[in-house]
């Protein structure tokens, strides 16, 4: 299991990547993961985390979040999820709230992400990326 100092570490970057995340600061949001990381996302399937979130950050704005919890892997104990209420305007289209878990692989040394696998129901704004078929470039 975790010992206090990895609990804090792996708490500090689900705050970080809430905070990189909602002020749309890319550079601070690639340093989280590792180099060859990975998102996997409804929309677009796998991508990698710099062209996922370039594209994020371009077509999304007004964003706030408030995260709900923090859950930690008992079974793959490498693993943390965040499970975040997701506020955000698509492509100058009115605010809609969306209820999302990220979850995350950590690296080794859980230092950073290995990845993150995006996780919401696509119903409600999937028509915002009506014409979205490949990883975002």
């Amino acid at each position: 299991m975790y010992n206090p100092k990895d609990l804090a570490n792996i708490e500090r970057l689900c705050y970080q990547y809430i905070n990189a995340l909602e002020l749309a600061d890319l550079e601070a949001l690639v340093l989280l993961f590792a180099a060859n990381a990975t998102v996997n996302s409804p929309i677009f399937g796998e991508c990698s985390v710099r062209s996922f979130y370039s594209y994020v950050f371009r077509s999304i704005s007004n964003r706030t979040i408030v995260l709900k919890n923090i859950l930690l892997g008992m079974v793959s104990t490498n693993q943390v999820a965040i499970y975040l209420s997701y506020t955000r305007s698509v492509e100058d289209k009115g605010p809609a709230t969306i209820d999302v878990v990220d979850l995350f692989d950590l690296t080794d040394d859980l230092s950073g992400f290995s990845s993150v696998n995006i996780i919401y129901d696509t119903a409600p704004i999937h028509g915002a990326f009506i014409d979205a078929k490949d990883c975002p470039q």
